[in-house]
């Protein structure tokens, strides 16, 4: 019996679920990605993305699968952007990060725990993602990205998230990805503020060097979050070719506000 016979004579309500795909795995010595673009390629929906089902089609669900997307930083907005992109069923994961998890990381950072502090992020990302969603590949790069000489992971890649806490950093990363045509997806937070971009530059964002308004604000958990899922909105609609972002965005959580702003 083929694989795809095998899956085809064992879904619930017309979706895969788990147990049919670790049985396939056994029975075809194969590993759970590899059954799941079985499955996709096919128009058979993962039992898990059911409740997708109703925004995202199978075919989108196949398009998110065969993505891969590189986040820079993985402390407050990267480990939430990272988590939500695994869970709605991003194929692949970059993860860069040379920092590791410490107690002041604790009131806001998805993932870090007393058990995490000490230990790299990247990697404790990896290992949870992957409990998530088993079909998700996840590479990690345990130091600090080094642009331009380390540009040639940005080419890898269909989008480029921008999750880092620097804004010299965050420019430098804006202007490589322009370089070489990629998307882009900016947040930065502080207090109860957020600002957003895709496929645009920084340098008029950040006019003066200096660290970012976090320093002076705080970084709540609540706005990382907020953040977090705006980026994630942006990946997912940068990958299905759906319109994004074309301004600035503003977010005001103390007024519930948004704003768009002019790009120049």
């Amino acid at each position: 019996m083929q694989c795809l016979e095998f899956l085809r004579t064992h879904l619930i309500e017309g979706f895969l679920p788990l147990q049919t795909s670790f049985e396939a795995m056994k029975h075809f010595t194969c590993n759970f990605r590899d059954v799941e673009q079985c499955a996709l390629e096919n128009n058979i929906l993962p039992l898990r993305y059911k409740r997708n089902q109703k925004t995202f089609s199978t075919q989108d669900q196949y398009t998110l699968f065969k993505a891969k997307v590189l986040i820079v930083g993985c402390g407050g907005l990267g480990g939430f952007v990272s988590e939500m992109l695994a869970r709605i069923g991003v194929g692949e994961l970059i993860l860069c990060d040379g920092d590791v998890f410490e107690e002041h990381n604790l009131n806001r950072q998805n993932f870090s725990s007393i058990k995490t502090l000490g230990r790299n992020k990247a990697e404790v990302l990896k290992e949870k993602l992957e409990e998530i969603n088993p079909a998700l590949h996840v590479k990690t790069k345990t130091t600090f990205l080094r642009l331009p000489e380390e540009r040639e992971l940005l080419e890898k890649v269909d989008v480029i998230v921008d999750a880092l806490d620097n804004p010299n950093l965050k420019c430098l990363l804006a202007l490589c990805a322009q370089a070489i045509n990629k998307p882009f997806v900016h947040a930065a937070i502080g207090g109860y503020y957020s600002q957003f971009a895709t496929q645009t530059t920084l340098e008029h964002l950040y006019a003066q060097e200096g660290d970012g308004i976090e320093t002076q604000l705080g970084n709540p958990s609540f706005t990382v979050c907020f953040a977090a899922s705006i980026q994630s909105v942006e990946v997912v609609k940068l990958l299905l070719k759906k319109p994004h972002l074309t301004h600035f965005l503003m977010g005001d959580l103390w007024e519930y506000e948004m704003t768009h702003l002019s790009l120049r």
